[in-house]
């Protein structure tokens, strides 16, 4: 009876050490796959999308008063967020800006006209410019001054352009109303 049972553990724990190694080989080629498909990192250049800071500008739009500001902040270093510092807008066929936001402007910008899209990730006013964490999506509103509308007025598109403390910039097109 002794025997039996001894025996019958022995035989548990074989079929459980053989379990334990299948299901490592499972895992370990899982994440292998995964580091390759996700950052190229076996075979190729590794790539590493949280290296440096983006910004995406999609659903921007220029009416007569307003610049509406969509920022959305897909990927980047998580430690810290984008620090917008300057904002400008200007006509595809005019060579200067009609207008320029730099850090005091922005700062200033009254929090109710910042529109966020989550409530956790919010894009704030600091003390430098909008603040913009990782994963923020939010439609902030710009009011033009007149002398920029005047520039603007018989402009079909415009180009805004949004430059990080970093002195990234990054552009886009957008229509004007």
């Amino acid at each position: 009876m002794q025997v039996e049972r001894e025996s019958r553990q022995r035989a548990k724990a074989a079929v459980l050490k053989k379990q334990s190694i299948g299901m490592l080989i499972v895992a370990m080629f899982l994440t292998l796959w995964a580091y390759q498909f996700e950052h190229h990192g076996l075979w190729g250049k590794l790539v590493n999308y949280n290296k440096a800071p983006k910004l995406v500008l999609t659903g921007t739009t220029v009416s007569p008063h307003t610049l509406n500001l969509e920022v959305y902040r897909p990927n980047g270093p998580d430690t810290y967020g984008n620090f917008v510092v300057e904002v400008t807008v200007q006509g595809t066929t005019e060579s200067t800006p009609a207008e320029i936001w730099g850090p005091k402007q922005l700062a200033a910008v009254n929090p109710s006209a910042i529109h966020n899209k989550y409530f956790f990730q919010k894009v704030s006013e600091g003390p430098w410019g909008f603040v913009v964490p990782l994963s923020a999506e939010a439609t902030i509103q710009l009011p033009l001054s007149p002398s920029a509308q005047a520039k603007l007025q018989g402009q079909s598109q415009a180009v805004v352009t949004v430059e990080d403390v970093s002195g990234l910039k990054w552009q886009t097109t957008v229509p004007v109303k």
